[in-house]
C-alpha cells in the first residue's frame, strides 16, 4: 500500500510536465508513514502491531508505537524496481528507528 501511494504522488508532476526539468525550491521528499489515528474505546491510539502484522520486522525492543514514519529523499521519476528497492530500504530504516533491531531487507 506505502507503494502505491508513493507511486501516486511521484506521478503529480507528470501533470506539469517532464519532471527533469522542473526547478525544485529543495530536494524531493516523500514521507511514509503508518499510524492509528482512531483512539480506542479509552480514549489511548491502539498500537499498530495491533491493527498490521508487524512480525516480519521482528522482536521490538522499543515498545508499542501508533505511529511509525520515514521520509525519503529522491527523485520523484524511478523504475519501479529501483522504487521497490529504496521502499524496501527506507522501510527497515523506519523500523529500526522504531526499536525493530532485528528488520532486514531480506525478511520483508
Amino acid at each position: 500500500m506505502l507503494l502505491s501511494t508513493w507511486e501516486t504522488a511521484a506521478e503529480l508532476p507528470d501533470l506539469v510536465g517532464d519532471p527533469a526539468g522542473l526547478s525544485w525550491a529543495a530536494p524531493p521528499t516523500t514521507e511514509l508513514r503508518m499510524t492509528c489515528e482512531q483512539p480506542a474505546d479509552n480514549g489511548v491510539l491502539p498500537a499498530l502491531d495491533s491493527l498490521v502484522d508487524l512480525a516480519p520486522l521482528g522482536r521490538n525492543d522499543g515498545g508499542t508505537k501508533s505511529l511509525m514514519t520515514v521520509t525519503i529523499t529522491a527523485t520523484p521519476a524511478m523504475e519501479g524496481a529501483e522504487r521497490r528497492s529504496v521502499l524496501r530500504e527506507a522501510l527497515v530504516h523506519m523500523a529500526r528507528e522504531f526499536g525493530y533491531v532485528d528488520a532486514e531487507v531480506d525478511l520483508l
